[in-house]
């Protein structure tokens, strides 16, 4: 009975103690993840600031309107932030945007916190102190470097109300925040952050604050203490670098501890019922069972002093006989084993030693192997969580560089288009053919880097048709020449008068690539590029007498900022990005790309093409341009872009066409023009993004609807999101991303006004 009392206390201790181990592990879990993610929120505030400050905005052509539409963008990335201000050095301020007031300049106010004007660049960021603006909404100031001086920013806090709504526990638990001076700024009752309770005399506030300076992230225990309504509750905290913010994880003790409760609740019933059946089973058999277990310990006594002659009498005809005769005959079998016990006891007894030590090296040697494994596995963790973010952050940065960079090159393709169309004089179109070959050169050059955020999003679509290879042969020699006699190599460009099937873009983007990388890396003598019929296909080749791949690269080069670092003056490098490229746009196409090289010896990458039954096509002649132009002659076209140097170009792109056209920058604006037509219009042109947060999408429902007609569409964007093609194709309109050179432009016109 008292062992069974003692095993019921100890079972109750301990399931106790493992649900206080439980709660804390668990509170504590969840604290480090509440700071995680509260951490993350703040450095995607960080970064964005980050993005404004790197601008050299004191260089020349960065002026201030410049400074504040970048202002404006960032608080239209940011929805925290309410407020930018560029300070100097000394905290005056030179330039204010806010979402709430007027823009201001060169006001010289001195800022609520001059020392945040302090930031070093080692820094980089520097947080100041919350407070709560207009007495009721939780503030903070944040600053980034930005030349000599600083950006600061007012970032708005009551967004972190949603985010811990989200992180506490289950079971009536709660996350909230507070800053170093105890003061609440983030609950998931917003009334208590109105109400502002200093915090800072709670226990789990003191014991955050009487930790040792610059202990970082560290943390609290769970801590077993009241709320702020008084109801006991157990806390765990942990700190956030930067703002030296404080995340608490609070759960009711009452609802922490029910499964403790309801375990010690069942363990004393059954100690209560086990007692209460042992007490009747001891009074029921100690009178039946005392006699004979007294006999048989009296033998087994004289047996433990080595009479093994001891022989026990009961005479009872029950199991207690049973039991008397089987001790007798046991003790007869003792006898006999027992001469030959010592010696086997000896041998087993060496035998086991030389076993345990065994396995006590067996088991050092799987403890220091399970160290290094679980080591292993936690730096490949870290690596590959490193490896997403760098990955979203940069497809993110390439799809708003794409979309900004490809407008004014949309503009410049246009203009040209209408420029050439316009020129009489063989020695201007010459000079216009020149032009025209360095923007598609520079359109190249930032491609390899923009052309990866369409790639990522699935933007990119062939566009098939016959490619004469001799015009790839006179673009090749345009375009690549020059650079490769500026490094003293000779490019050749072999005769290959066939057609083939594909996109004439991305087929002049792949073997431009490869040219390109193959100048790059080549040292002396040349680059060749010719191709071989193979049956149904064609093969074209590009050869160089660079310093070769050595075979352990030879799958590594294909992937995004993978680069060989080759000897020389520097002239190699490049951002990894053009055999990615390469093989991205080969697989859109179906074709099967191939590498061969021997090192120090050069390269070949080869290319297979799909011939045409055709036997002549060029993509890019002029003919093609002037037929495509009379085709569209008298055509009533409705043109809308809130870009005014795109839409400008469009018109006189359509007016060299002969074209009857009507413009305007919203849908408002260019239904109010039609009223003064009475024709309908034969073809829709518009902007994807318009102004007001209006899109394509409904000016071309809008005008359908007006003229009750299915009136044909066409769609021209720089956004790369791969959601926009199902859309339009819903729509029965077609879908283009710029920039788009004119011939392109005028065949997709031709395409959608044809029944």
């Amino acid at each position: 009975m008292t062992l069974l009392l003692a095993l019921g206390s100890l079972e109750s201790y301990f399931g106790y103690r493992e649900s206080l181990d439980h709660i804390e592990t668990t509170q504590a879990l969840q604290a480090k993840q509440a700071a995680f993610e509260l951490s993350v929120y703040l450095s995607t505030i960080e970064s964005a600031l980050r993005d404004v400050g790197r601008v050299a905005w004191d260089s020349p052509g960065f002026k201030r309107d410049q400074r504040r539409e970048e202002f404006y963008r960032h608080l239209r990335m940011v929805p925290a932030t309410t407020e930018l201000r560029a300070v100097d050095k000394h905290g005056h301020e030179r330039l204010r945007v806010s979402r709430t007031s007027p823009d201001q300049f060169d006001t010289g106010q001195l800022i609520e916190e001059p020392e945040l004007a302090m930031v070093s660049p080692e820094q980089g960021i520097r947080f100041g102190k919350t407070f709560f603006r207009n007495d009721e909404l939780p503030t903070l100031h944040v600053s980034a470097v930005d030349g000599d001086g600083a950006i600061v920013a007012t970032v708005d806090l009551r967004l972190l109300g949603d985010v811990v709504a989200r992180l506490g526990s289950v079971d009536g638990g709660l996350a909230y925040v507070v800053d170093p001076r105890g003061v609440l700024i983030a609950h998931p009752m917003p009334t208590l952050v109105l109400a502002r309770p200093d915090l800072s005399g709670s226990e789990a506030v003191r014991a955050i604050q009487a930790m040792p300076a610059g202990s970082g992230g560290g943390g609290v225990r769970a801590l077993f203490t009241r709320d702020i309504a008084g109801h006991p509750v157990i806390v765990t905290g942990t700190r956030i670098t930067g703002p030296d913010w404080t995340v608490f994880i609070e759960q009711q003790r009452s609802e922490a501890l029910k499964p403790a409760v309801a375990t010690l609740t069942r363990t004393l019933l059954f100690m209560c019922l086990g007692i209460i059946a042992a007490l009747f089973a001891g009074v029921t058999f100690s009178r039946q069972l005392a006699a004979p277990i007294v006999a048989l310990r009296q033998a087994t006594a004289r047996i433990a002093a080595g009479d093994l002659e001891t022989k026990l009498v009961v005479s009872r005809h029950d199991e207690i006989e049973d039991l008397a005769g089987d001790f007798n005959q046991m003790v007869r079998r003792l006898r006999d084993v027992y001469e030959s016990l010592e010696a086997k006891v000896a041998d087993r007894t060496e035998e086991l030693s030389h076993a345990r030590d065994v396995l006590a090296e067996r088991s050092e040697e799987i403890e220091g192997l399970n160290q290094r494994l679980v080591l292993q596995l936690d730096e490949l963790l870290h690596r590959k969580d490193e490896a997403e973010r760098a990955n979203a952050a940069k497809t993110r940065f390439l799809a708003a560089a794409s979309h900004d960079l490809r407008q004014p090159m949309h503009s410049i393709s246009l203009l040209l288009g209408v420029l050439q169309s316009r020129l009489d004089s063989l020695e201007h179109v010459a000079l216009a053919d020149k032009i025209q070959s360095s923007v598609a050169t520079m359109e190249s050059l930032f491609g390899n880097l923009l052309d990866i955020s369409k790639l990522d999003a699935g933007a990119v679509q062939a566009h098939v048709e016959d490619v004469d290879l001799g015009w790839l042969r006179h673009r090749l020699e345009q375009t690549w020449a020059p650079q490769a006699a500026e490094k003293g190599l000779k490019l050749s460009v072999r005769a290959c008068n066939v057609v083939v099937r594909g996109d004439a873009v991305l087929l002049e983007r792949i073997v431009g690539n490869l040219v390109a990388n193959a100048i790059r890396y080549t040292r002396r003598g040349g680059v060749l590029v010719g191709c071989r019929r193979r049956g149904t296909l064609v093969e074209l080749q590009v050869w160089d007498s660079g310093p070769g791949i050595d075979p352990r690269y030879r799958e590594a080069i294909f992937e995004e900022f993978f680069r060989i670092e080759a000897p020389g003056s520097g002239q190699e490098k490049g951002l990894g990005l053009g055999l990615s490229i390469v093989q991205r746009c080969a697989q859109i196409l179906g074709y099967r790309l191939s590498v061969d090289s021997r090192v120090a010896r050069g390269t070949v990458f080869r290319l297979q093409l799909p011939l045409s039954a055709a036997t002549a096509a060029s993509p890019r002649s002029s003919p093609r341009l002037a037929a495509s132009q009379q085709a569209l002659t008298g055509r009533f076209i409705v043109v809308v872009d809130d870009d005014a140097t795109n839409a400008q170009a469009l018109v006189d792109a359509l007016h060299a066409c002969r074209c009857h056209v009507v413009a305007a920058a919203s849908c408002d604006e260019v239904l109010a023009e039609l009223h003064q037509h009475l024709r309908v219009p034969d073809l829709i042109v518009t902007d994807y993004q318009l102004v007001g947060g209006r899109n394509g999408f409904e000016v071309i429902s809008r005008l359908r609807q007006h003229y009750d007609e299915a009136i044909p569409a066409l769609m021209i964007t720089a956004n790369t999101d791969a959601g926009l093609q199902p859309r339009a194709a819903a729509q029965n309109a077609r879908l283009l991303h710029k920039p788009i050179g004119l011939q392109r432009l005028l065949d997709a016109m031709l395409e959608s006004l044809s029944p």
